[in-house]
């Protein structure tokens, strides 16, 4: 459930790649991942973490705390749905978008980011868009594989985005809008 060393160095390249100021993160778990983000962001750089899970974001704020790059972290805790309304209602921009959360809620999580969210020239990432092969299995194919396979195709199919899948780890989406 953890990100890792390769796939946080990625996003860290791509943030720097992009000179993304903004960066916005749905599912944080450990906070890893929003830690590795938070490394590529200038100082005056701001990473909002989106996390379900009170007993994962307080230990991943107690790490945060630790670093000198954890000032520029702010953590939401609750619904990634109400938190990403409550984003839009402020009419924040991010110019990159982390997905790595419950898997049944990737397509209304895309929506809503490309809907208000994502900065004109910004980029999403989604994590686990391989599903451990599942995605390209016929037969017994797990819930969440069929979740993600579902979701891909959502993704492929949509007039406003290009996207490209890469075999990083358990699969990482890149999106852009067209």
């Amino acid at each position: 459930m953890l990100s890792g060393h390769v796939e946080g160095q990625f996003l860290k390249l791509l943030l720097h790649a992009i000179g993304a100021r903004r960066v916005l993160e749905i599912g944080m778990f450990t906070g890893y991942s929003a830690l590795a983000m938070a490394e590529a962001l200038p100082d005056n750089g701001v990473l909002v973490a989106c996390e379900l899970d009170r007993y994962s974001a307080e230990f991943a704020q107690t790490c945060f705390a630790n670093s000198p790059h954890g000032h520029k972290i702010q953590v939401k805790i609750g619904s990634a749905l109400e938190s990403l309304s409550q984003l839009a209602a402020e009419q924040l921009r991010f110019d990159f978008v982390f997905i790595d959360a419950n898997k049944d809620g990737y397509i209304d999580y895309f929506n809503a980011v490309l809907g208000s969210l994502l900065a004109p020239n910004g980029l999403i990432c989604v994590d686990n868009t391989l599903m451990q092969g599942e995605v390209y299995r016929s037969q017994r194919q797990s819930s969440r594989g069929k979740t993600i396979a579902e979701f891909n195709q959502t993704v492929a199919d949509d007039p406003r985005v290009d996207q490209v899948l890469l075999p990083l780890r358990d699969g990482v989406t890149l999106i852009r809008r067209r």
